[in-house]
């Protein structure tokens, strides 16, 4: 595990998230700078689907998606400009003196829970109940008979 720091993490749509800063037992750090905020992302190691070798670097891909991987996050270091975020009369944004780094804290799937997948191209959800779709005719037509919903939307 320790040959992973510096290796480039993926979500499962395929979105760089950052770099491997850390491994421990069950965790790993990916680290993201940003122009106005750095991201660092506490993932379980369970999350790993893949560990590619691409000449001298190594791709990490995830079994979970942007939304699951930045479920909770707290402000490390520097503060949000919350006056102008409220909506304070004569606020500005202001240039932060210095950068903040959000913390983001993936929780590890459980047992039963299903892994997210990714859609083909191809596939049209419901978006009233799970049902799967090859042709959006046919979304269509199950939305019209099983919801009572609109059409052609």
């Amino acid at each position: 595990m320790a040959g992973f720091k510096g290796a480039e993490v993926y979500t499962l749509e395929g979105k760089k998230i950052g770099r491997v800063r850390e491994v421990d037992s069950s965790y790993f750090t990916a680290y993201r700078r940003g122009l106005v905020a750095d991201d660092e992302f506490r993932i379980p190691l369970s999350a790993i689907s893949a560990v590619e070798n691409e000449g001298n670097s190594t791709i990490i891909r995830l079994s979970m998606s942007e939304e699951q991987i930045k479920h909770g996050f707290e402000f490390s270091s520097g503060r949000p400009n919350s006056e102008f975020a409220s909506g304070i009369a004569g606020s500005e944004p202001k240039i932060p003196r210095d950068k903040q780094v959000i913390h983001y804290e993936s929780q590890p799937a459980n047992e039963g829970e299903a892994v997210a997948r990714p859609l083909p191209a191809s596939e049209y959800l419901c978006d009233m109940c799970d049902a799967r779709f090859d042709d959006s005719s046919e979304l269509q037509e199950h939305r019209a008979e099983h919801h009572k919903a609109p059409t052609g939307i």
